[in-house]
């Protein structure tokens, strides 16, 4: 079974893919945590953390997809280098204004999270784009989707490790690094010189016109307020049950499940469309996250986290291969973009939300709205799923 990751991997630019690709995105799960590391310590204030991030994350959601259209348009070497030099003046520059100005500090969050390029949209897109086999192209984005999961695990976790060595300002300039390696490694071996979009679409189409995209990007949405409200859960769980250290363990083994899972989804070759394993997928992580509405339990709370976990993987691979399948290749860099953007919206909003649902009633009753959400983002795939077949094919061509 091996041997779906062994042939992807004697790809050409393969390893500069995986090892860059895997390198910078450690960010776009430490620079959140990172943000709010800094602004609550220097600044004193949740509030003003809590703000300061939701204009990174929002600001990144609103503008990534321009960003990915542009690189569409002319190459990823001619996007990357530039919008990755942005990132780091910003960066800096709010590291500057955390001592010296309130709106500063927002601005310059702002232009940091609209400028941060997402680095597993750049890489799904070179995989898309070099395999033709359907195979090899489902292992390869398996693997994408582990590298997510594995950032997620490690990113916060760094950003934790540094804060407590180092200080607050550490997290953030960390990442900065990773991100800069990361995004010029990617672009000084990129193919991708921007002739491809002309040869094959003009680009005068949003990709919100195309069939079922926009109830794709609405169920992700759906699925963004599950990510971003079960690290508050869980934690306001612990917390209440005494056991705060226990909490950021707990945290850690969500994506455990869907590590392993997403490693197993890249062994089948599918026949199933991957619209119907999208929706499959998140029906089961419906079911498996109510399982902890049943067995409210600190004695297996830790079992029902990592099970809740297993279909996540699936979900993300499925929805990034139906995204693929129904945008042209010349615009994967903009639509894998909008995946990320549908996300981070629903991560904001589902952060807020939990946050309010924890503090009126408890942290147990946060697990009702982690639910809703996968059971919502269910229901939102069915009802615009449609078997997509042939004329979505031709609606391609």
């Amino acid at each position: 079974m091996a041997g779906s990751y062994a042939s992807i991997m004697r790809k050409p630019h393969a390893l500069s893919t995986v090892g860059f690709g895997a390198l910078g995105r450690i960010p776009m799960a430490m620079n959140t945590v990172a943000i709010v590391f800094l602004v609550s310590d220097v600044r004193d204030s949740f509030a003003l953390a809590g703000l300061t991030s939701a204009f990174y994350t929002m600001s990144g959601a609103i503008l990534s997809p321009r960003i990915g259209k542009l690189a569409d348009q002319f190459g990823t070497r001619s996007v990357l280098l530039p919008v990755t030099a942005i990132n780091a003046v910003a960066t800096l520059g709010l590291l500057y204004f955390i001592d010296h100005s309130t709106v500063g500090l927002l601005l310059l969050a702002a232009v940091c999270g609209a400028t941060f390029p997402n680095l597993s949209s750049y890489t799904r897109t070179r995989w898309s784009r070099t395999i033709d086999n359907q195979k090899e192209l489902s292992s390869a984005l398996s693997l994408e989707s582990v590298f997510d999961e594995t950032a997620f695990v490690v990113g916060p976790a760094l950003a934790g490790f540094l804060l407590s060595l180092y200080g607050s300002r550490s997290p953030l300039l960390a990442g900065l690094v990773f991100l800069v390696i990361g995004a010029v490694g990617l672009a000084i071996t990129s193919t991708d010189h921007g002739g491809f979009a002309k040869v094959h679409d003009d680009h005068t189409r949003g990709i919100l016109a195309i069939p079922y995209v926009k109830s794709l990007l609405i169920s992700l949405i759906a699925l963004g307020l599950l990510f971003g409200s079960n690290f508050i859960v869980i934690i306001a769980v612990a917390k209440e049950a005494g056991r705060v250290s226990e909490g950021g363990l707990w945290v850690g083994l969500y994506p455990i499940g869907s590590i392993i899972s997403g490693l197993i989804y890249g062994f089948i070759h599918w026949k199933i469309a991957s619209s119907i394993r999208y929706t499959v997928s998140l029906a089961v992580m419906t079911l498996c996250t109510s399982g902890i509405l049943f067995f409210q339990d600190l004695d297996t709370i830790v079992f029902w986290i990592i099970i809740s976990g297993v279909a996540i993987g699936p979900a993300l691979i499925s929805a990034n291969s139906y995204m693929k399948e129904l945008v042209p290749l010349s615009r994967l860099n903009e639509a894998f973009a909008f995946v990320s953007a549908a996300l981070s919206i629903g991560i904001t909003i589902g952060s807020t939300s939990a946050g309010l649902i924890v503090e009126r009633f408890d942290g147990w009753s946060g697990f009702y709205f982690m639910t809703g959400a996968t059971a919502l983002a269910t229901l939102i795939s069915c009802f615009g799923w449609g078997f997509h077949k042939s004329e979505v094919v031709e609606e391609q061509a």
